[in-house]
């Protein structure tokens, strides 16, 4: 979701989940690689709490289980 959200922007990563959201997140998919997407998340998260990036590591891993893999 969180590389979505960076790489479409707020509005198109939620209409895709069916959301309607007037998010004023813009899409960085057009100035910044994929890698380097993940390479900025992979910063953040590294900031997180550990009780934070437990949370997150578990709604991924429940995330990836409901698409099949």
């Amino acid at each position: 979701m969180l590389f979505d959200y960076t790489r479409l922007g707020g509005k198109a990563a939620l209409a895709a989940q069916g959301i309607d959201f007037a998010s004023g997140m813009p899409g960085f998919g057009d100035q910044l690689t994929d890698d380097q997407i993940r390479n900025i998340l992979a910063y953040i998260k590294s900031t997180w709490p550990d009780r934070q990036r437990q949370i997150q590591a578990e709604r991924s891993a429940a995330e990836r289980q409901g698409d099949g893999g």
